[in-house]
């Protein structure tokens, strides 16, 4: 099938279910804080129903005419989602369908990949429901991973190596620094430094620690890249070039013994 946008009926109707969802769970938890087992419990039939009825309802969404056919399948990983989803659209210019009328019916499709009972640990609105704010919506299950992969290509693995219904802790630490964010180079340079190869995931601690000292770790990076970037042009830099001005802390990460 092609991959399809709410009108606004639909997105109305899926945002009022969602709503709805997150407040039987919260009533669950009773004013404390969110448990897997206050998720469990939350979800009931009645509103398990009521997903079936909102995703097999017709004329709450349109087919985005130039979309490739888009295959449900068991993703492994947000990666391999976010490829499969823009693989699909990759004949629109990424801004042209960054919408949360799009983002949010692959999240009405993909729900039960994105909001998995027994699993998850949190269940923000904003993991499932679009929302406008800019740092919230890189939070969203689906146009996370699919933002990251457009613009770093396979440097977004270590955005992205998280099953479906995880957030992305190096997503999170990362998108929230602008000149991380728009430089795509530094996307690279993360992946040399942190991402273990032979596990296929990001090295465990190194996103951010309780110790903001902790030598070599993304905030001391993060500390090293803004003083390189008042006395050196980095933007003309290639990641080698960047990697190889880091000091001795980092030469635990620069010997990445995993590639």
């Amino acid at each position: 099938m092609k991959i399809r946008k709410f009108n606004d009926e639909g997105h109305a109707a899926w945002k009022s279910f969602y709503n709805e969802v997150f407040l039987k769970i919260k009533e669950v938890a009773n004013g404390s804080k969110i448990s897997t087992g206050d998720i469990q419990n939350g979800y009931t039939d009645d509103l398990k129903k009521k997903y079936i009825n909102l995703k097999n309802s017709k004329n709450l969404s349109e087919e985005l005419v130039d979309s490739k056919d888009f295959e449900i399948k068991s993703f492994k990983n947000s990666y391999e989602l976010g490829l499969s989803i823009n693989k699909c659209l990759s004949s629109y210019e990424f801004i042209k369908i960054d919408k949360n009328e799009i983002w949010d019916w692959l999240s009405m499709i993909l729900f039960d990949q994105i909001f998995v009972p027994g699993k998850i640990r949190g269940c923000a609105i904003y993991r499932y429901v679009a929302q406008d704010d800019f740092f919230s919506s890189f939070r969203h299950l689906i146009r996370g991973p699919c933002y990251s992969i457009n613009k770093y290509g396979k440097n977004a693995k270590i955005f992205t190596y998280t099953k479906t219904f995880r957030q992305n802790d190096w997503l999170e630490q990362y998108i929230k620094v602008t000149a991380f964010r728009e430089m795509k180079v530094l996307a690279e340079v993360c992946m040399e430094l942190y991402y273990d190869f032979k596990k296929d995931e990001a090295i465990a601690g190194t996103s951010k620690s309780s110790d903001s000292d902790k030598p070599g770790i993304f905030p001391r990076l993060r500390n090293k890249v803004s003083q390189f970037n008042k006395v050196k042009f980095i933007w003309g830099m290639n990641a080698d070039e960047i990697i190889n001005m880091l000091p001795k802390e980092f030469i635990k990460y620069k010997n990445n013994i995993t590639k």
